[in-house]
């Protein structure tokens, strides 16, 4: 794991489709804050980059709302937060995840806001 990042344009950030629909941006793809190899965060947000105030689900129902159109000053509300799967690399290893098949991504219980372009970490982000 590497060292924790406290900026939004140092986690090499770009504005995605949420569906793959051309020219709207209603989403956001950054590498882990926390360090983690392989490990790349996916946010839909509204309204679009171009404006639109369509609403975008995640498949889990979480929405997130976006103030400003620049990764230095972007604002994401409510918190980010991944869900963990293995506790360590060894408890990985120990429920049948083979070497192979191991990224950090299954490790990273990643909890944070995004203000201003800030990374803000909660006390639960691991």
């Amino acid at each position: 794991m590497g060292e924790r990042k406290h900026r939004l344009v140092d986690c090499n950030p770009e504005f995605r489709s949420y569906d793959g629909t051309e020219g709207v941006l209603d989403a956001l793809v950054f590498d882990c804050p926390e360090g983690h190899s392989d490990c790349r965060i996916f946010v839909p947000f509204t309204p679009a980059i171009d404006g639109s105030a369509q609403p975008v689900k995640q498949r889990n129902g979480a929405q997130w709302s976006r103030e400003g159109d620049a990764f230095e000053a972007l604002t994401l509300s409510p918190s980010i937060r991944t869900i963990q799967q293995y506790t360590s690399r060894e408890a990985a290893f120990a429920a049948g995840v083979g070497e192979e098949w191991f990224t950090e991504r299954l490790i990273c219980g990643l909890h944070i806001f995004i203000k201003n372009g800030a990374i803000e970490f909660c006390g639960d982000s691991k």
